[in-house]
């Protein structure tokens, strides 16, 4: 009888103990787990709460061959932002620059995130563009400008960042391989660009001279972010670098003429040879190729045939002495804003051919142009060759971008300009708006020469004539003042070019 209530309380003891196994080995388990994953189950990636709204991605063919333009956008309250950037058929390239739009990104929301511990409501807004710069060898420069901004601070922060490409080999080249990697040309380099500092007038109160000396010393990376062009290497430095109280990071341009003998002989204007054929613009592609594949525009008379040619062109014998002044890829956050100042200033009206991928990012300035009387254009949304798309994403470029411009304001749009100044039988036949060309192409995209933009007006202006430039270049903002004096001074009259057309006998 003991031996069996001895096995009961055995089997019991083994039962229990068992049971106790089981019972901390799953609490074990289950602790892991929780430990592990117990932070994203309870508390979502904090990234991902600032974009909770579904990201966009578009992509479409660039103006250069083998270059396509991939477009983001979150329209989050919070967090939102718009991301332009080229992808080519090398995966180097595409690798580098996915890598700097992601960095670019990841910093913004980190920034968004902080600001957010410290104050709920701050909000923030990133716009990333890019221009591409071709030169006659065949190279492309694609030169970014990211520019961030939030709500409990008055001033954002601008970044020039420069990538190069041979589209059809996939090599990159940096400053050195344009000198040759040789120190002595280096230091000529560094003498040419103070040179043009100090010929810049845009600069010329902004200048830390302590500091000028620092970061324009012949060392390869102060020169690292360039571009190149026929006509000039374009220098973009640091904000706060050079100079102080800028909107945005000081752009400095040497004649090509001042330092074609340093240059390697790939990118000698005479050794160059085959030079390809490219739009006479630069791009913030958003962009920004500010925002698309090129913020610029070339009129070409091939483009326009017969009877529409004359119909398109810039109208002349108007009565009195008239002038449009017409702004392209805008709105800009503040470019376009000191643009309103100075046009307010003179009494000016003007006409402001916009992407819609900007007005739906920029609408209160949008209004703010509306209430000024400003004439509001469209040109299209991404900054496409029409040419080069089917009729279907023709109308949606078009038809996009007049459809926003209306929900913000109320108001239909009257006028269309297309990229590049390209049109063919598709593109009239689907706007059903007048297509607005010009005849002054001030070239602000090229140059970002605030003197150069009244030397080219005194050069070209009429009665009549319809004026480009651009309202994403500072150097556009700087050189308006001195523009519109000298037309005033000359009695013209600034008006839309729907007042220009009412004007035509």
């Amino acid at each position: 009888m003991n031996r069996k209530r001895q096995n009961a309380r055995s089997v019991w003891i083994d039962i229990t103990f068992s049971t106790a196994i089981v019972l901390l080995t799953v609490s074990a388990i289950l602790l892991v787990f929780m430990t592990e994953n117990g932070s994203t189950a309870s508390q979502p990636d904090e990234k991902e709460t600032t974009s909770s709204i579904p990201v966009e991605t578009e992509q479409i063919d660039s103006n250069y061959p083998g270059i396509k333009i991939i477009t983001k956008t979150s329209n989050d309250k919070n967090a939102p932002y718009a991301i332009q950037y080229p992808q080519s058929i090398h995966t180097i390239f595409n690798t580098e620059v996915k890598n700097y739009i992601e960095e670019v990104q990841d910093r913004y929301l980190e920034t968004i995130i902080e600001k957010k511990r410290l104050d709920e409501k701050t909000s923030g807004e990133l716009n990333v563009s890019y221009e591409t710069l071709p030169h006659a060898s065949g190279n492309y420069s694609f030169v970014f400008l990211n520019s961030s901004s939030f709500s409990d601070s008055e001033s954002g922060k601008m970044e020039i960042r420069s990538f190069h490409l041979n589209p059809e080999t996939g090599e990159s080249f940096s400053i050195r391989d344009l000198f040759a990697g040789d120190s002595n040309r280096l230091q000529t380099l560094a003498s040419s660009v103070r040179r043009a500092i100090q010929k810049d007038d845009s600069l010329q109160e902004h200048i830390i001279e302590d500091a000028l000396e620092k970061y324009t010393e012949p060392r390869w990376m102060n020169y690292r972010n360039f571009a190149i062009t026929d006509d000039a290497l374009i220098i973009y430095f640091d904000e706060n670098t050079i100079a102080d109280r800028l909107v945005g990071p000081p752009i400095v341009s040497v004649p090509i003429d001042a330092i074609d003998e340093l240059l390697a002989s790939a990118f000698k204007p005479e050794d160059v040879e085959d030079a390809i054929e490219s739009p006479n613009q630069g791009s913030m592609d958003s962009s920004n190729e500010e925002q698309n594949d090129g913020h610029s525009d070339k009129s070409t008379e091939s483009d326009i045939e017969g009877d529409e040619q004359s119909k398109d062109s810039p109208l002349e014998g108007t009565v009195g002495k008239k002038v449009a002044l017409t702004f392209d890829d805008g709105p800009d956050p503040k470019v376009t804003r000191q643009i309103l100042e100075i046009l307010q200033k003179h009494d000016a009206k003007a006409t402001f051919f916009m992407l819609g991928s900007r007005v739906e990012y920029y609408s209160d300035i949008v209004n703010e142009m509306k209430e000024a009387g400003h004439e509001l254009g469209n040109h299209t949304w991404n900054h496409a060759d029409l040419t080069k798309l089917s009729p279907e994403r023709i109308a949606k470029e078009i038809d996009k971008t007049s459809a926003i411009i209306e929900d913000v304001t109320g108001q239909k749009v009257e006028a269309f300009r297309p990229p590049y100044g390209a049109v063919n039988d598709a593109v009239h036949n689907i706007t059903g708006l007048p297509i607005v060309l010009w005849d002054v192409d001030t070239q602000d995209w090229k140059y970002r020469d605030s003197a150069r933009i009244l030397q080219v007006v005194k050069e070209n202006v009429k009665d009549g004539s319809i004026i480009l430039m651009h309202d994403i270049h500072q150097s556009t903002a700087d050189g308006l003042d001195a523009v519109l004096t000298y037309l005033k001074n000359e009695g013209f009259e600034f008006v839309t070019v729907k007042e220009l057309e009412e004007t035509t006998p």
